[in-house]
C-alpha cells in the first residue's frame, strides 16, 4: 500500500485535506458517507413499521405524550402515578413522535434507528479529523454494522441515543484535544452531560479518557487543569439538572420515582442505576438493585463469552492491535491516550458490572471503530504494511473463532471472511496498485461476519432483550422455566429445535416454540423464547415474536379482548383498571391507546405507588373499579410475582392485593381474572 493521506506530525493539528480537487477525499467522502447512511438505515429501519416494541417502554412513550408533566418526569402511566426507572432523556423524542403521529410501532422504534444512523455518521466525521477520509469511512462502517447496535436500534430500548451521545462526545473531544481549546472541551463536557440524560452514570466513563488526553496536550499545567475544572463543572451541571429539579419538587406534586425505596431521583440514579448494577446484594434499605443475568458472570474474558462474543467482540482483539500500532507508529500522543483509555475503560466497565443486557455493550462501537480505522489509515500515512496485515489477520481469526463457537451459518461466513482477509494480506504484501481492490478486500476481511450477523438480525426482532444474529430471541426470559429454542432462536451453538412450550415463556422467533435446552444466556434451564408458531405456556402472552407482555408474565390472555371488556364495563371511572406491576399495565395502556391504567408497584413491583390508603380512596370515590388479578413479574428476570398471595405484606403491592382479595369480587364474564371493587 502507498501513502495517500497527508497527516501532520503536530500533536494538536488537524489532518490536512487531500491536496488535489480530484483526490480520493473529494469523490469518496460524500459518496461513502451516503452509502454508510443508507447501509445503517437499511439495517436498523427496514420493516420497522412491522416491529414489536417493548410494551413497557411503548407505554412510557404513550404516557409521556399525553401531558407536558408526564413528558418531563418520564411518567410510566397516563395518570402520572410512577415514573420509569431511568432519566427519561432517551424517551423524549419517541414521545414527541407519538404526540405528533400517534402511537404505532414505527413511531417508537424509528427514532432509535435514526439515532444509530446519526451515530455512524458522526463517528465517521470524527475519524476523518483523526486520520483522513479513509479512516472516516471505515470508522462509520464499523459502527453501522456492529451487530448489537443494529439489534438494539431495531427496538425501543433506550440505548441508541446513548451511542449517539457518545459519538458526539468523541467528535467534540477530538476537536478539543487537537486545538487545545477550552471552548471545545466545554462542548465535550456538555455532550457527556447530554449522554447522561440518555443513560446516566455510564456517560461519565468517558471522562477518564478525555481528562487524560487533555492533560497530555502542550499547554501549561495551570491552563490544562483550569480548563478541565471548568469543563467538568459544565458537564456536572448538564448531567444533574433533571435530577436536581425533580428532587426539589415535593413528592405529592409529581409522580413517584420508579424503582426507589425513598421516592428519590438521586437514589434512582446513583443507587438503583449505579451501585445497584454492580452488586446483586444491594443494601435494600437504601436502594434497590437490578442486575439482568443476560451476559454471563463478570470476568476478564466476559466480552468473549457465549452471550457477548457474537454481539460485539468481533473487533476487540483487532482494536487492541490497533492501539498498539498507534503507539508504535507515534500517533499524536494526546489522541492515542484518548482512544486507548476510552476503549479500555468501557471494556473494563462491561467486564466487572454484576449483570447487564447484551445491548449495553453497543457503547463499545464508537471507540472500537475509531481505534481500528485510525490505526489503519495512520499506517498508510507512515508507509507501513505490517499494521494492516496484523489488524486484518487478527480480525479474521477472531471471526473464525466466534463462528466455530457459535455454529450454524457463522462458520461458512467466517471462513469466507478469513479467505478474503488472506487475499487482502497478499495484495498488501505485493503492494498491488489496484488500491480499490485492496481496500475492498481489507474491509471485507474485517467486517463480513459481523455484517452478516447484523443483516440476519432484521428477521429476528425482539424489543425485550435485543440480540443480534438470530441466535436467541429472549435469553433468560422473565417468566417461568424453559430454554431458548426454535428455528433461528436457538442456543449459542447455532442449533435449535421445535420443542413444546415451557411454562411462563413469552414468545420469540417466528416458527420457534420455547422448549428445554441450553439458552443463549449460558446455562441449561434458563427460561427462553417461544415463537409465533409455537404454543405458549401458562403466564405467557404469546404474540408475534413475543411482543405482547414483554416477556414478563402478564395476564395470559388477549390484551385486546380484555381491553374491550373493560371499556364496555368501565362506566364513568377515571381509570380503565389497575394492574399489579408495570408490565400488565403497559399492555393495556398500549392496547387502549393511552387509557389510564394504574401500575401498582411500578416496574419492580416494589414501589410504594400508590399507597394502600390512596388505592382505597380511589375505589371509594368511584375513580377505580376494576383490578386485573393475574400476577405480574418483578422487573428483574426470574423475580417473584408482584403482590402474589397474602403470606407476605412486605410490599405495598402485597398489601393492596390482600385488600383486593378480601374486599372485591371476581367478574364471572371477564376474559381474565378481574376483580370488581366498590
Amino acid at each position: 500500500m502507498t501513502a495517500t493521506l497527508s497527516i501532520p506530525q503536530t500533536p494538536t493539528a488537524r489532518p490536512a485535506r487531500p491536496a488535489t480537487r480530484t483526490g480520493p477525499g473529494r469523490r469518496a467522502w460524500p459518496w461513502g458517507l451516503s452509502l454508510i447512511a443508507a447501509l445503517a438505515l437499511v439495517l436498523t429501519a427496514w420493516q420497522v413499521w412491522d416491529g414489536t416494541p417493548s410494551d413497557y417502554y411503548a407505554a412510557i412513550a404513550v404516557s409521556m405524550s399525553q401531558s407536558w408533566s408526564n413528558f418531563f418526569f418520564g411518567a410510566m402511566d397516563p395518570a402520572g402515578t410512577v415514573t420509569l426507572d431511568k432519566i427519561p432523556g432517551s424517551f423524549w423524542i419517541p414521545a414527541l413522535a407519538v404526540k405528533v403521529f400517534g402511537y404505532s410501532a414505527w413511531a417508537v422504534i424509528l427514532p432509535n434507528a435514526l439515532a444509530a444512523v446519526a451515530a455512524a455518521l458522526v463517528t465517521a466525521v470524527t475519524a476523518r479529523r483523526l486520520a483522513g477520509v479513509r479512516a472516516g469511512l471505515l470508522a462509520g462502517s464499523i459502527v453501522a454494522v456492529t451487530p448489537i447496535l443494529v439489534a438494539v436500534s431495531r427496538s425501543n430500548q433506550p440505548e441508541s441515543f446513548f451511542v449517539l451521545g457518545l459519538a458526539l462526545t468523541a467528535w467534540a473531544s477530538v476537536r478539543a484535544v487537537q486545538a487545545r481549546s477550552l471552548g471545545w472541551l466545554v462542548v465535550a463536557g456538555a455532550a457527556i452531560g447530554l449522554s447522561f440524560q440518555f443513560y446516566m452514570l455510564e456517560a461519565w466513563a468517558v471522562w477518564p479518557a478525555l481528562a487524560a488526553a487533555y492533560l497530555c496536550t502542550a499547554q501549561s499545567w495551570g491552563r490544562r487543569l483550569a480548563h478541565l475544572a471548568l469543563a467538568g463543572a459544565v458537564s456536572l451541571a448538564a448531567s444533574l439538572w433533571w435530577v436536581a429539579i425533580v428532587a426539589l419538587i415535593p413528592s405529592g406534586s409529581r409522580p413517584y420515582i420508579g424503582s426507589t425505596v425513598g421516592d428519590d431521583p438521586w437514589e434512582m440514579v446513583f443507587g438503583y442505576n449505579g451501585l445497584g448494577r454492580f452488586s446483586a446484594t444491594a443494601d435494600s434499605s437504601a436502594y434497590e438493585s437490578f442486575t439482568p443475568p443476560f451476559s454471563g458472570d463478570p470476568g476478564v474474558l466476559r466480552l468473549f463469552n457465549a452471550q457477548l462474543a457474537g454481539q460485539v467482540a468481533w473487533l476487540i482483539p483487532a482494536a487492541v492491535v490497533a492501539l498498539i500500532v498507534l503507539w508504535v507508529l507515534r500517533f499524536p500522543r494526546p489522541l492515542a491516550v484518548l482512544l486507548t483509555v476510552w476503549t479500555f475503560t468501557f471494556a473494563a466497565m462491561f467486564s466487572v458490572v454484576a449483570g447487564m443486557h447484551q445491548f449495553y455493550t453497543a457503547a463499545l462501537a464508537v471507540p472500537l471503530g475509531l481505534a481500528v480505522a485510525t490505526a489503519l489509515a495512520w499506517s498508510v500515512h507512515r508507509g507501513k504494511t505490517w499494521p494492516a496485515i496484523a489488524i486484518v489477520g487478527v480480525a479474521a481469526a477472531t471471526a473464525v473463532a466466534i463462528g466455530v463457537a457459535t455454529g450454524g451459518y457463522s462458520i461458512p461466513v467466517s471462513l469466507v471472511q478469513a479467505a478474503v482477509a488472506a487475499v487482502a494480506i497478499a495484495l498488501v504484501l505485493s503492494r498491488h496498485r489496484a488500491r480499490l481492490v485492496t481496500g475492498v478486500a481489507l474491509v471485507v476481511g474485517l467486517l463480513l461476519t459481523p455484517t452478516v450477523w447484523s443483516a440476519v438480525t432484521i428477521a429476528h426482532p425482539n424489543a425485550i432483550n435485543p440480540v443480534a444474529g438470530g441466535v436467541s430471541e429472549m435469553v433468560s426470559g422473565f417468566g417461568g422455566a424453559g430454554g431458548a429454542g426454535g428455528r433461528g432462536a436457538a442456543a449459542m451453538d447455532g442449533r435449535g429445535g421445535d420443542g413444546p412450550a415451557g411454562p411462563g415463556t413469552s414468545g420469540g422467533a417466528p416458527n420457534g416454540a420455547a422448549g428445554p435446552g441450553t439458552g443463549a444466556a449460558g446455562g441449561a434451564g434458563l427460561p427462553g423464547a417461544g415463537g409465533a408458531a409455537g404454543a405458549t405456556g401458562p403466564g405467557s402472552t404469546g404474540g408475534r415474536n413475543g411482543a405482547a407482555g414483554g416477556g414478563a408474565g402478564g395476564f395470559g390472555g388477549d390484551s385486546t379482548e380484555l381491553r374491550t371488556w373493560l371499556e364496555a364495563h368501565r362506566g364513568e371511572t377515571t381509570y380503565l383498571a389497575a394492574a399489579f406491576g408495570a408490565q400488565t399495565a403497559a399492555q393495556l395502556i398500549v392496547a387502549s391507546g393511552g387509557a389510564s391504567v394504574l401500575p401498582i408497584g411500578g416496574f419492580n413491583g416494589t414501589d410504594a405507588a400508590p399507597t394502600l390508603e390512596t388505592f382505597v380512596s380511589l375505589v371509594e370515590t368511584g375513580q377505580l373499579r376494576y383490578v386485573i388479578g393475574e400476577e405480574d413479574r418483578v422487573g428483574g428476570p426470574g423475580g417473584a410475582a408482584v403482590g402474589a398471595g397474602t403470606a407476605s405484606t412486605s410490599t405495598v403491592s402485597a398489601q393492596i392485593r390482600a385488600w383486593v382479595e378480601q374486599n372485591c369480587a371476581t367478574a364471572a364474564d371477564a376474559p381474565s381474572t378481574v376483580y370488581v371493587c366498590g
